[in-house]
């Protein structure tokens, strides 16, 4: 599976995954593939190299998990020290 972009061409493993099914990122590659395709202007592709992008590295999803984690930790620190009659001010 080939993509030209730019004069240049990009391309996709076979989409099989580890285990032989279809890798997770396959049907992201896809919608890629397709909007490159068929878009006047490659800036119309924006949203589906992110959603592809996302997929593969997972950046978005790691910051909102640290997130909750930190917002999590400030709330049980709080709480103990409530607890202890020391609340913040």
């Amino acid at each position: 599976i080939m993509l030209s972009r730019g004069g240049r061409s990009e391309s996709m493993a076979s989409g099989f995954g580890v285990k032989g099914g279809v890798g997770r990122c396959y049907p992201f590659w896809l919608d890629l593939q397709e909007c490159a395709r068929t878009a006047e202007d490659p800036k119309q592709c924006r949203f589906a190299r992110e959603d592809y992008v996302e997929c593969l590295h997972r950046k978005k999803e790691v910051a909102r998990i640290n997130a909750i984690i930190s917002e999590m930790e400030k709330q049980q620190k709080a709480a103990e020290l409530e607890k202890k009659g020391m609340a913040p001010a």
